[in-house]
């Protein structure tokens, strides 16, 4: 391991293997990594991993002017973690990089979220799409479970790819995911519409031949739908209502939002998002704040008194 490519393959297969990180998140180190090589390695060499140092990389980190912030920030954890794990592992004596941090701030970034009303037009639409033939049902039944699905649980774009029919327990009325870092919990079904939407289409599945260990949601050749196929089939109902973008996060941040200012507790939020911290689910607090902000700007009577 002597080359910071080899440093990456092996970084990587070791995420993969023993920290179980997904599929999005060794896409994202890597790119993060082949940026680094890009910029240190001349002519297309390898560079040595013994002449990555401080100094390389504070270079490297000014060369990134234009990039956003965060982008900056997650590039040097990227980095820093390579450089930690060869160290843990024994196959670094020394970590150049320990210590080491980004000068750069990152403002708080409030979550996009979409009016109750847009979601309610979602949802009503994807229900009465029209479906003149046997393949339009199915896919009106799919897309329709999918909505409901996205907006009643929460759940990440590639949590509700993955989903098997053996993570579905309409018994028990829960479904159990796959998160990031392999964490599992189970969200429950707490809203009629989802478990009618989504018994319908499960039943459709089973007609087709379906069995426990196949996908929930299948795209018109009946492989699994990417993530990205979810993301189109929204972008399309959006337009149906003359929005120019709805994405699944969209939806999730939207629920978490509006489930807060309805009065859940902030760690049952926590849970059903999957969020390893509490931490983080506190972003949601802040745009509650901002939603009471308008609402009082708006009701408050001293603003309709012209004195």
């Amino acid at each position: 391991m002597q080359t910071l490519n080899s440093a990456t393959d092996w970084f990587l297969t070791y995420c993969a293997d023993h920290r179980k990180l997904s599929p999005h998140t060794l896409k994202a180190y890597r790119q993060d990594l082949d940026h680094i090589s890009a910029f240190a390695s001349s002519a297309g060499t390898d560079l040595p991993i013994v002449e990555i140092n401080r100094d390389l990389v504070q270079r490297w980190l000014g060369s990134m002017a234009a990039a956003r912030p965060r982008t900056v920030r997650r590039r040097l954890a990227t980095v820093k973690s390579l450089f930690s794990s060869l160290e843990r592992q024994g196959n670094l004596a020394q970590n150049p990089l320990a210590g080491l941090r980004s000068e750069v701030k990152v403002g708080l970034s409030l979550p996009r979220t979409v009016a109750r009303s847009t979601v309610k037009s979602l949802l009503r639409t994807v229900r009465t799409q029209p479906a003149s033939s046997p393949k339009a049902r199915l896919r009106r039944t799919r897309d329709t479970a999918l909505v409901e699905l996205l907006f009643g649980t929460g759940m990440r774009v590639g949590e509700v790819a993955s989903i098997n029919l053996s993570d579905l327990d309409m018994d028990r009325l829960v479904v159990s995911v796959h998160g990031k870092g392999n964490r599992e919990r189970e969200i429950p079904i707490v809203c009629a519409a989802l478990r009618e939407a989504i018994t319908e289409h499960l039943a459709k599945r089973r007609d087709q031949g379906a069995t426990a260990s196949d996908p929930v949601f299948v795209n018109r050749r009946g492989a699994r739908m990417s993530d990205q196929s979810v993301r189109g089939m929204l972008r399309t109902q959006a337009k149906k209502i003359g929005k120019a973008r709805i994405t699944p996060h969209m939806l999730r941040h939207t629920l978490a939002t509006l489930l807060l200012e309805e009065g859940a507790d902030l760690r049952h939020i926590q849970r059903l998002l999957g969020h390893s911290s509490i931490t983080t689910t506190t972003i949601y607090v802040h745009v509650s704040e901002r939603s009471q902000r308008k609402a009082l700007e708006r009701r408050h009577p001293r603003n309709k008194m012209a004195v």
